[in-house]
């Protein structure tokens, strides 16, 4: 069992229990892009937390997928699967999954919900990536191909196998690995049984996967040394004077571009209820935009440098527009005229008409600007939450962590 050190110093049962999914429509966290400024907020995101997404839910599915595939794999070796039957196999463990899941106690981000055996989209897909982002799946290739390759893999990995035995009578060190060596073994009986609380010994594992991989990361700092935190953005963490300077520093841009770009987004909103003639629509975005004022007018954007931002945002692995660099300038520059205050953003014609070129640049013909079927359609909310960078899901994934090492004795 890896051996890891946890700086927790207390017990939040509270925090490891509460639920991060809220499923009614307005409840439920909208991260549709709808003024294209959603290559910067991922950039940033995965800066922060990387191998991280905004539709994973728990932790322990970093390993039901791997266990899956071990399996298929195992069986490919043995001559107990063919290879055209590895997709149907597969499927068939991830539903077993969903299945024992919907028979435990803890249902909270189980996939299939409702859906049961129906299910369209299976978590492999949703954690293919991150496992590759946080060393655990050590074959670099997507997941069609992977599952079209496997066999030929697991034969491939049988002939190195069988050549170093006979050449020196060692079978280890073995190429044509798919899986982290250290990865804890599947229960017994996999997946029958099985439930979403990590054991010690697989949370110590996650957490030597991501500080080995992403050491600086603030998604490293978190699991490593800090509480799981009952806060709604990264940037309330109660610990945050503890982060190191370019944690904070990153923090500080995506706080900044939270707030910034959120203000754009209720103004798209609010001028889309008027033009649907929806007078509750058009109440509710007023509001919300004084409100946004408050959030906004605590914020130095006068000293804010988009250069700096866009620094940063260079590192990550999805391009930034021109487009959006200089939509961004235009609307910082349009906030701070009119003050950061939402009502008179919404009285200025020129932020009114700079949100609109830019949702018509994008959509072009389904603008629903210049589109009425495309406005009859609106359901009367299109990207209006603010930024949190994956954070429901971050402290989602630091809850069980937590819980794994208090329930063993951390």
């Amino acid at each position: 069992m890896l051996q890891s050190r946890i700086a927790w110093l207390d017990h939040d049962a509270e925090a490891r229990e509460r639920s991060i999914r809220v499923l009614a429509m307005f409840g439920e966290r909208d991260t549709r892009d709808e003024l294209g400024l959603g290559s910067i907020r991922d950039n940033l995101a995965d800066l922060l937390f990387p191998g991280t997404s905004t539709i994973q839910t728990r932790l322990r599915y970093m390993f039901f997928v791997p266990w899956v595939y071990q399996q298929v794999e195992s069986e490919l070796a043995r001559g107990a699967l063919e290879a055209d039957r590895v997709p149907a196999r597969a499927s068939d463990l991830e539903f077993r999954i969903v299945d024992a899941l919907l028979d435990s106690d803890d249902q909270a981000g189980v996939f299939g919900v409702g859906s049961g055996r129906t299910l369209k989209r299976l978590p492999s897909s949703v954690y293919w990536a991150g496992l590759e982002s946080w060393g655990i799946r050590e074959v670099s290739l997507s997941q069609d191909r992977y599952v079209r390759s496997v066999a030929g893999l697991v034969g491939r990995r049988q002939a190195a196998q069988s050549l170093r035995l006979e050449v020196d009578g060692d079978a280890g060190g073995l190429g044509y690995r798919t899986w982290h060596a250290g990865l804890p073994e599947a229960p017994e009986r996999f997946p029958a049984g099985i439930s979403l609380s990590l054991t010690s010994e697989e949370a110590a594992f996650i957490l030597d996967r991501v500080r080995e991989c992403h050491p600086s990361s603030l998604l490293a700092h978190l699991f490593e040394g800090c509480l799981p935190a009952g806060v709604d953005y990264p940037w309330e963490h109660p610990d945050r004077s503890g982060f190191s300077d370019s944690q904070q520093e990153l923090l500080d841009h995506a706080e900044k571009l939270a707030v910034l770009a959120h203000g754009s987004f209720l103004l798209y909103n609010l001028a889309l209820s008027e033009r649907r003639e929806r007078e509750d629509w058009v109440e509710h975005y007023e509001h919300r935009l004084d409100d946004w004022s408050a959030s906004a007018q605590e914020l130095p954007f006068a000293e804010w440098s988009l250069d700096e931002l866009f620094g940063w945002t260079r590192a990550g692995s999805l391009r930034v527009s021109e487009g959006a660099r200089t939509f961004l300038r235009e609307w910082l520059a349009k906030v701070l005229e009119c003050g950061s205050d939402g009502g008179r953003l919404r009285a200025d014609e020129g932020a009114r008409e700079l949100i609109r070129l830019r949702e018509s640049l994008l959509k072009k013909s389904r603008s629903r600007f210049n589109n009425p079927q495309a406005l009859t359609q609106w359901s009367g909310k299109s990207g209006a939450d603010r930024y949190n960078y994956r954070w429901a899901t971050v402290s989602r994934f630091h809850r069980d962590l937590y819980a794994a090492f208090q329930r063993d004795g951390g």
